[in-house]
């Protein structure tokens, strides 16, 4: 390595920082979490994130934030279970 300690910043004094943005906000930790997947999911998720042009992360990451809102955003309702049937049905076979 060449140079030294004054040489370092005197170089960090001659740039300029003027347009450096300020984080006020503290960043949020990450976590890690470790999974095993059977063999199909792992592949489709390999597949998937080359489909995305990403990383298996990033798609879980995905996902997971996606189940997330969904549940966010779930609420309960009460109707009746002939009711239930009927949607279900026509669902199943939807009219020509």
């Amino acid at each position: 390595m060449t140079g030294n300690r004054d040489d370092a910043i005197k170089a960090m004094a001659s740039d300029d920082w003027s347009g450096a943005q300020v984080e006020r906000s503290p960043r949020r930790a990450s976590t890690v979490f470790s999974v095993r997947l059977p063999a199909e999911l792992a592949d489709w998720l390999a597949g998937e994130a080359d489909h995305r042009h990403g990383t298996p992360s990033t798609v879980l990451r995905d996902l997971v934030a996606a189940a997330a809102r969904a549940a966010h955003s779930d609420s309960t309702v009460t109707l009746r279970l002939s009711d239930l049937h009927r949607a279900i049905d026509a669902l199943a076979h939807p009219a020509a």
